[in-house]
């Protein structure tokens, strides 16, 4: 941010944890390399990037202890179900500010377990993939089509994204053309009426294959469950 003028503070900066890099020792090894490497002194958020890398609590501990240590000002995961927040929970640990996983409404019915989950325990779901990678046979999809046409000048990238904000998710969909990121943000203008809404939470999956299902997939392996809780908590 030096070289662009812009403060740091005005940067949030979020990083994740990669699955080979689970255990105590070596998450925090490895965060202290992650920010050696991208010139900072601290990550606004910082996540698991999944729970395949097993040692779910000693891992959290890691997360924790840096956060108590300042250079990690929030901390969350990703690609959890509620098995493995449960184990966190269970573990008596706090529950991550985030847990960022594929969210859109090809998978919704499927997940709203993991949603439900969340939002009634103040975890943010922040969802990817809100535009179904880019599947195009599921954007052309009649039922979506049916509710952009009811929204004079929106496009179906509007309509997902629209529904995700009215499903209280954060959206964080990608791109590299500057005209692409302002349509991106340009939700706020319009609203979808309940039973738009609900036909889109009610689409049924057809032939579009998920990024990968870690949430179903994965184990629940804690590692060391009370070996690193004192160094985490203070």
């Amino acid at each position: 941010s030096s070289d662009s003028g812009v403060p740091r503070e005005k940067v949030f900066v979020q990083s994740k944890l990669d699955t080979p890099n689970h255990g105590y020792e070596t998450a925090r090894q490895s965060i202290k390399d992650s920010l050696k490497k991208a010139g900072l002194q601290y990550f606004d958020c910082f996540l698991i990037h999944s729970p395949y890398g097993d040692k779910l609590v000693e891992t959290w501990d890691a997360l924790l202890s840096l956060q108590a240590a300042g250079v990690l000002r929030s901390v969350g995961v990703s690609n959890f179900g509620v098995r493995h927040l449960k184990a966190l929970s269970d573990a008596d640990r706090p529950p991550p500010v985030v847990n960022q996983f594929e969210m859109h409404p090809l998978v919704y019915r499927d997940r709203l377990d993991v949603v439900e989950y969340c939002q009634s325990r103040g975890i943010l779901v922040q969802a990817y993939g809100s535009l179904f990678g880019g599947d195009r046979k599921a954007l052309k999809d009649r039922r979506l089509g049916k509710v952009v046409q009811a929204h004079s000048g929106k496009t179906a990238a509007h309509i997902l994204l629209r529904w995700a904000v009215q499903k209280g998710f954060q959206v964080i969909p990608k791109s590299v053309n500057m005209d692409r990121i302002r349509e991106n943000m340009e939700l706020f203008d319009f609203q979808l009426s309940a039973a738009e809404e609900q036909l889109l939470s009610e689409w049924q999956p057809d032939g579009i294959d998920q990024y990968w299902d870690p949430i179903a997939d994965a184990d629940v392996d804690l590692g060391e469950v009370d070996k690193y809780k004192m160094q985490a908590s203070g």
